[in-house]
């Protein structure tokens, strides 16, 4: 499962080595129970010579190798059951690294000094780590949901007092029998706190999902902390014995209106903060230029957008327009990727990255940022 720790890898590559070509594949099975991946590294292989007209140092026989490469990996390596892939190689060089993920991914080929990231940070920011707790009076189930998969099963297992035939044989009045259970319960309730703090200790989910019938889970949120209740998103009805796979489509609905929630709050608060002209910017010129001066706040992109622009060769400020640099006079190198220069100045800076439906940001040219003052 792919995290920001592979981005941050990838991040670290040592940016003097040969020239990376990075591919993205849709490896989805279509309604004919085929994958098509291999039609689109076939489209790739027709047009190698415009691939290695983009830069300097673009082989045309170190690309070809390296789309072997990438078939040879396909072939060894991919697990049937994911649905996308990130793949990096070197042009004539020995690195390599390769990824893969139950989520699709837009298909897909770059090739620049550097890996590019913004296919994995857009579905990396886009899923977001939820913390699942199924509860009754004597049960516990906890998993992480992660791109539609169960992660970190957990179960926690109690022992009930025995129900007695004859309560009264049994030297319990009723109303004492009672008395206990309902104690049992609390005392229940409290182990099961202490088991989701550490749960969310370990893991860190980005929020927590409640499940049961509405009096268990009202009654059980009561006995978590403060700060557990405050990261509590949602509460639903579910069955304890519901499986993992139930419990994720129980829920997928929640999840995509979560999603598209996050979505529409973004672009709200940048709209409104551009309007007003109050710490915030749109376009790429102004937004490149405070992220390079350490500014931003949070980036808002549109998803799967496309800019070229520029990058000084001697400084290394990336710039919106072709020419000379202004900030120490160097030359700059043109078709540089603004997209992922700015997601890469984002995450050096863990800037948090929001992506929206492009539409949203069409009049503000596809990005925008928060400013930190």
């Amino acid at each position: 499962m792919i995290s920001r720790n592979d981005i941050q890898r990838l991040l670290h590559r040592p940016a003097e080595g040969p020239p990376v070509l990075s591919a993205f594949l849709e490896m989805s099975v279509n309604s004919d129970n085929k994958r098509t991946h291999q039609i689109f590294l076939n489209q790739q292989r027709t047009r190698i010579a415009e691939l290695a007209d983009d830069g300097p140092g673009y082989d045309r026989e170190a690309i070809e190798a390296a789309l072997d490469r990438i078939e040879r990996w396909i072939g060894d390596e991919f697990r049937e059951e994911n649905k996308g892939v990130a793949i990096y190689t070197e042009l004539g060089g020995p690195w390599f690294d390769a990824l893969q993920f139950p989520v699709p991914v837009r298909n897909r080929v770059a090739i620049g000094d550097v890996p590019c990231i913004t296919p994995l940070a857009q579905i990396i920011e886009t899923h977001h780590h939820h913390g699942i707790m199924l509860v009754d009076r004597e049960h516990l189930r906890m998993m992480s949901v992660y791109m539609g998969e169960p992660l970190h099963l957990h179960e926690v297992t109690t022992e009930p007092y025995p129900v007695p035939h004859d309560i009264q044989a049994g030297g319990y009045s009723q109303p004492d029998f009672q008395r206990r259970k309902a104690e049992e319960v609390r005392h229940f309730f409290r182990e099961f706190a202490l088991e989701v703090a550490e749960f969310d200790r370990r893991y860190r989910p980005d929020d927590l999902v409640l499940l049961g019938t509405d009096e268990n889970v009202k009654h059980f949120l009561e006995f978590l902390p403060p700060a557990l209740q405050a990261k509590v998103a949602h509460t639903d009805h579910a069955p304890i014995d519901a499986s993992p796979a139930e419990v994720v489509q129980r829920l997928g609905p929640w999840f995509e209106a979560q999603r598209e929630q996050r979505e529409r709050e973004a672009t709200e608060v940048v709209r409104d903060r551009v309007r007003q002209q109050h710490l915030a910017v749109a376009g790429f010129p102004a937004t490149l230029e405070k992220l390079q001066e350490g500014k931003v706040a949070r980036l808002v992109l549109a998803r799967d957008i496309e800019r070229r622009g520029a990058r000084c060769t001697r400084c290394g400020y990336y710039l919106a327009a072709a020419g000379e640099c202004p900030y120490c006079g160097g030359p700059l190198r043109d078709g540089v990727d603004l997209v992922d220069a700015a997601v890469r100045l984002a995450e050096e800076r863990d800037v948090p990255i929001q992506f929206v439906p492009a539409p949203a940001l069409a009049d503000l040219g596809g990005v925008a940022a928060l400013l930190k003052f």
